[in-house]
């Protein structure tokens, strides 16, 4: 298994550790870092921690999160899944130029009476080089909605993404039909 030291080193190769907040390795070889809200070139950051600590024998689930302020009030702002879902068509699968929702990302969606947001989605591929950054766009979009107070993005491969989860819109325009 991987041990908390292995990590901190693969961390401390990425970001320089005044913007790691925290660090939790579990017995599974889960990691957990959370990151502060103002580490310079995030984007960047993300998809190398991610490559980093992917590289180290034992690893099992990573989690990156980013520290932020949690929304206040907002309760009286009235909040739909029709909503969030066309919020998250701004959020474009750079390779592939489609955005989430319609390429078929998004399983599952929860919005909660405090206004606190579940997503439950997938990439195209496992391997992904844009899963850090995908992952954090839909979380930055959700947040992004006035009244939204916090966002959970859950990542699963289960079941794997296929074409036919494209919508038919966009399978007409891709020449799938």
């Amino acid at each position: 298994m991987v041990t908390k030291e292995e990590v901190e080193n693969a961390i401390k190769a990425v970001v320089d550790e005044k913007f790691v907040k925290s660090i939790e390795v579990n017995e599974k070889g889960d990691v957990t870092v959370t990151l502060a809200k103002d580490t310079p070139d995030i984007d960047n950051v993300l998809i190398k921690l991610h490559s980093e600590l992917g590289k180290l024998e034992g690893i099992g689930l990573i989690t990156i999160n980013r520290e932020r302020e949690v929304q206040e009030g907002g309760e009286s702002v009235e909040l739909t899944e029709e909503d969030i879902l066309e919020k998250l068509k701004e959020v474009i699968d750079p390779e592939i130029g489609i955005d989430v929702v319609n390429l078929g990302l998004i399983y599952e969606l929860k919005l909660n009476p405090d206004n606190t947001v579940y997503v439950r989605m997938t990439m195209t591929t496992p391997g992904c080089p844009l899963t850090m950054w995908i992952l954090r766009a839909v979380e930055d979009k959700i947040l992004e909605i006035p009244g939204v107070k916090d966002a959970e993005i859950e990542l699963t491969f289960d079941p794997p993404w296929t074409p036919d989860r494209i919508s038919p819109e966009y399978k007409k325009r891709l020449g799938l039909y």
